[in-house]
């Protein structure tokens, strides 16, 4: 209620003559309120906060009224420049006053201690930040108990102040001025002093005059966030000997800091260093000084290495030990027993190794235990605690379960009756048997053995026997059998997990909603239930969550699954044998926001009043059978996230209202026959489109705009012809990862504009019409993902909104060829993938020696192209290259040797070029290539080709004048061989037709009648061909 005058405080007074307690604090008042509250004289207690007060006028004449007030609020109002605590003087019964972020000064309160009854002052949040040095007669009210003095900027000088307050309990200074090292002196007058808060300041150590008395009754020392010198710790903390709780939160250590340091601490029963940095191992190696500790907190400090060794038998009073989220690695140390007061252990989030079951056998007073996310084997027997009788919590998830020898596997009753047991772990066995014991324990709430491969039927004595039950998860194991329910209710289950076993039969149905009446989550997914899903399920009224994906259920969907009033958020019946049609009234559910359907046998058209709801957000019905268009009425459901309808029988256009919805991340619609053109996404905040495997012929105008955040956009192999270019265009306003288009029918030039899209790691332009040379600009993008990690949740599914998240159940994949297959990559490989893939197109002139420069790239194929001219050899470059194909081009020249440096290479085809020389040395990774990398190039020799680049099998020769030739050198000598070769035989045949002419007259004469005819046929043809052109 807000209170705009003082008509009604005026009626109040007259008709509450005996009120003790009022409050009107934040409303939107005045100082002309006051005046009207005269009449309230029975009060006690009055606050007044944040109701707009801005002096001290009229409050003077109401304390003079209100004399039985022994609590006033008058916090967050504005007293600067008043004599406040003056104007308060008359409240002689006044025992507490809030003052707290009223922009109080010095002057305010300088008559402070005419409140002479007054024990509780609160004044935070005023930021004395010139408190003088000199108190120049202030002094505070002697009766003080508790004085607040947070958040005031007030520095080292402020202590000497504080004498003259015996009575004095409860003194915060935290979030303050105080620096370095820090004179307490002036709190030795404070002898009943119980807590000290320095907290948040930047204090280093503390100092005593010599004959200070120390503050013997203090108990809690508070000095989190501060920069303590860890190596004068035992001298700064003398004069707070007696204190029994010590906490250090968030201190930024200076020098060593071992627990030796709280020796002097005689008295030190809780200790707390958690978030506290510099911290080391060895602080523990004097851990029996501190014999009287009960509670030691040591979370998230940073230390490393084994545990050390230390006293910790000597720790019989501790109760509990909190040493979670280190990097401790290691076995636990062996003097890590005998502490049997110990309550409450904490091991959370390290890296300890071994069997825990021995370190913790002496712990008998263990009630908590928490070691999970550690490396721990546990023993499944629970034997270890065989002496135990107060444990009731064991949180062991993250760890490793071992099998225990076949004799300590019988049957034994325990002393303790656990209440939660979690040991959601991994295990080497294929298979591990119940541990016994669960069959004597009947208090059970939260049972988890995910992943832990149990075997046997499926424990429904667990259920029977632990009536308070609330959560079960027996995810992955190995149970056969059936799944029954108890016989008797179960009021506090809220979540039952048994997914990804062997249970076979029928669903639960029968009384489910009265055995479990409060149930919220149920996952029975990967198992081996048959039959129909029962009615029965909808009489669940507080279901959130129903997960049967994964079975063998079959007929069809029960139209009534869900009533009115249903909590059902997350329905989930993926990959059955369900068929039928989609039933209309899943529209009408109110609550409903995950609806998954895939990989099932249902059909028919998608009702037209499907999406009627607005609630609905994620839709995957890809993988049935469904025919018709889209409908359009989908514009409805302007809370779709994520609409998955791929590999169905979908026809018609791509409504322009789908492509409207601006909440829309994940698109995809692959794998159907729809036609027309790919609508435009500019009013959309799409993540992920996924059109492949269609008849779309064209692309809308303007198909991304600047609001567009698209990480992949899949077209492939559909029929469109053009709008690349303007495509590309509007890409640039997208930060787009993946683009793949292969297999359309594009032409032109690939625009210079792709080289823009500078955030890309996968290009995909294979299988169309595109001509003409590569841009070189192409060289110069990274094709690389700079933060892997950071694209993990986005790929996986995890949407970060308004600071919290949820799971997309859309993992984003791409099918990309590389190293010759088709692969369809997901996001453990995505994120590292890079490629670019312009194969089978009409691309021609030479490879851009810029294409050298992608270092990070892991695919190029530029294969079946008509690219001419050398192989680059800044292709050596590409060091993390892991498969190269440029076949079927008609490049030439000699493959550079430099290749062989690239040990990442797995796959490498030149085949069917006009290449020559040699091949590659075939060392690293080109011994792995085989013949058909390099066929089809009737120039190329080497091995592993059979043709030799040195037929003859010898070295090559020695030339004139000592020159030593290389193997590159061999066409020189092979020329050299031919000359002499020739003239040796040119001079052999003209001295055998002379010696036969000479031996033989015949011959002869018949040599030189031959030699006249043809010189006479020479010169006739001659005349009579060439005469006639003169």
């Amino acid at each position: 209620m807000l209170l705009h005058s003082t008509t009604v405080l005026d009626t109040l007074s007259s008709k509450l003559l005996h009120l003790e307690i009022l409050d009107i604090g934040y409303n939107n008042l005045t100082n002309e309120i006051l005046p009207s509250l005269r009449g309230f004289r029975s009060l006690k207690e009055l606050y007044l906060s944040s109701i707009g007060l801005d002096s001290d006028l009229h409050i003077q004449g109401l304390s003079s009224i209100l004399k039985n007030v022994e609590i006033l609020d008058l916090s967050y109002n504005n007293f600067n420049d008043t004599d406040i605590a003056s104007a308060l003087s008359g409240l002689s019964s006044l025992q507490s006053l809030n003052l707290q972020g009223s922009e109080i000064t010095l002057r305010s309160i300088y008559n402070i201690s005419k409140l002479r009854y007054l024990e509780i002052l609160e004044l935070a949040g005023n930021n004395f930040n010139l408190w003088p040095r000199e108190n120049h007669g202030f002094a505070w009210p002697t009766n003080l108990q508790v004085l607040v003095l947070r958040a005031n900027s007030l520095s080292n000088n402020i202590l000497s102040s504080l004498s003259g307050l015996p009575r004095l309990k409860s003194l915060d200074l935290s979030v303050n001025n105080l620096k370095g090292t820090l004179d307490i002196s002036g709190l030795s007058t404070l002898t009943n002093l119980k807590m000290l808060d320095f907290s948040d300041n930047q204090i280093v150590d503390f100092v005593v005059h010599k004959g200070s008395k120390s503050l013997s009754r203090l108990d809690i020392l508070d000095l989190d966030q501060n920069m303590i010198n860890g190596s004068k710790l035992q001298e700064s903390l003398r004069a707070f000997s007696s204190i029994n709780n010590l906490t250090l939160r968030q201190n930024e250590f200076k020098g060593t800091t071992l627990s030796g340091g709280f020796s002097g601490l005689s008295k030190l029963e809780y200790l707390a260093l958690d978030h506290s940095s510099n911290l080391e191992n060895e602080f523990f190696k004097s851990i029996g000084d501190l014999p009287s500790l009960k509670v030691l907190s040591m979370s998230d400090c940073g230390i490393n290495g084994t545990l050390s060794i230390g006293d910790w038998p000597k720790l019989q009073k501790l109760e509990e030990l909190d040493l979670s989220y280190n990097e401790f690695v290691g076995p636990l140390p062996s003097s890590f027993v005998n502490m049997t007061s110990l309550r409450t252990l904490k091991l959370t989030n390290n890296h300890f190794i071994g069997n825990i079951g021995p370190h913790l056998a002496t712990l008998t007073s263990l009630e908590y235990l928490n070691f999970e996310g550690n490396q721990f084997e546990f023993p499944i027997s629970f034997t270890p605690f065989s002496n135990h009788s107060n444990l009731k919590f064991i949180y062991g998830n993250g760890n490793k379960v071992i099998l225990d020898s076949h004799s300590t596997l019988k049957a034994w009753v325990p002393k303790f009756q656990l209440q939660v047991l979690q040991l959601s772990s991994t295990t080497e066995v294929k298979s591990i048997p119940l541990p016994n014991f669960l069959l004597y324990q009947y208090n059970l709430t939260n049972v988890d053995f995910t992943s832990c491969k149990l075997k046997g039927e499926f424990p429904n004595w667990l259920l029977e026997n632990n009536t308070k039950m609330e959560m079960l998860i027996l995810q992955n194991c190995s149970f056969m059998g059936d799944f029954h329910l108890p016989s008797h209710p179960h009021l506090n289950m809220v979540r039952v997990d048994v997914s990804n076993n062997a249970i076979t039969g029928q669903m639960l149905s029968n009384n489910i909603s009265s055995i479990f009446p409060n149930l919220l989550h149920l996952n029975m997914s990967k198992n081996a239930i048959h039959g129909l899903i029962p009615y029965e399920i909808s009489l669940l009224s507080s279901l959130v969550a129903l997960d049967l994906s994964d079975n063998q259920l079959s007929g069809e969907i029960p139209h009534n699954l869900s009533r009115d009033g249903s909590q059902l958020s997350f329905l989930r019946f993926s990959n059955n044998k369900l068929h039928g049609f989609l039933p209309p009234m899943m529209s009408t559910y109110s609550s409903l926001q995950y609806l998954l359907l895939d990989g099932n046998s249902l059909s028919g058209s998608i009702p037209s009043n499907f999406f009627n709801s607005s609630n609905i957000g994620h839709l995957d019905i890809s993988n049935n059978n469904f025919i018709g268009k889209i409908p359009s009425q989908i514009q409805n459901s302007f809370g779709l996230i994520e609409i998955s309808m791929s590999n169905n029988h979908l026809e018609g256009s791509i409504p322009s209202e789908l492509a409207e919805l601006e909440s829309l991340t994940y698109l995809d619609l692959s794998q159907n026959n729809l036609v027309g053109c790919v609508p435009s996404f500019i009013n959309s905040s799409a993540t992920f489109i996924h059109l492949s495997n269609n008849n779309l012929t064209c692309l809308s105008k303007d198909m991304f705009g600047e609001r567009s955040s698209l990480a992949t956009l899949d077209l492939s192999n559909n029929e469109i012809i053009d709008g690349f270019h303007d495509l590309i265009h509007d890409l640039n306003y997208t930060g787009l990862n993946i683009l793949l288009v292969k297999g359309n029918h594009f032409t032109g030039n690939i625009p210079k504009q792709v080289c823009q899209l500078v955030d890309l790691n996968i290009l995909d332009l294979s299988y169309n019409d595109f001509v003409g040379e590569i841009p070189t600009c192409l060289g110069k993008m990274p094709f690389e993902n700079k933060d892997p990690e950071a694209s993990r949740d986005q790929y996986n599914g995890i949407i970060h909104s308004r600071g919290d998240y949820y799971n997309r159940f859309g993992k984003e994949k791409a099918n990309f060829t590389s190293k010759k297959r088709s692969e369809t990559y997901t996001t453990n490989i995505l994120i590292y993938m890079s490629g670019i893939d312009l194969s089978h197109n009409k691309l021609n002139g030479s490879i851009p020696y810029e294409l050298g420069n992608l270092t990070t790239i892991r695919a190029l194929n530029l294969s079946n192209n008509f690219f001419a001219g050398k192989i680059p050899d800044t292709f050596s470059k590409l060091v993390k290259v892991e498969s190269l194909d440029l076949s079927f081009n008609k490049l030439s020249g000699q493959i550079p040797p430099q290749l062989s440096g690239l040990t990442s290479l797995e796959v490498f085809s030149v085949a069917h070029n006009n290449l020559s020389g040699a091949t590659p040395e075939r060392k690293g990774q080109f011994i792995t290539f085989d013949e058909s990398s390099y066929e089809g190039n009737q120039f190329l020799c080497g091995p592993p080709l059979p043709k030799s680049c040195n037929p003859r099998g010898q070295e090559p020769a020695t030339l004139i004048n000592d020159l030593d030739m290389d193997e590159d050198d061999d066409s020189l000598v092979d020329m050299y061989v031919f000359r002499v070769s020739f003239v040796v035989a040119y001079t052999s045949i003209l001295l055998a037709i002379a010696t036969v002419l000479c031996i033989n007259p015949y011959w002869r004469q018949a040599w030189f009648y031959y030699i006249e005819l043809g010189g006479m046929s020479c010169y006739y043809f001659i005349k009579d061909n060439f005469c006639k052109f003169f």
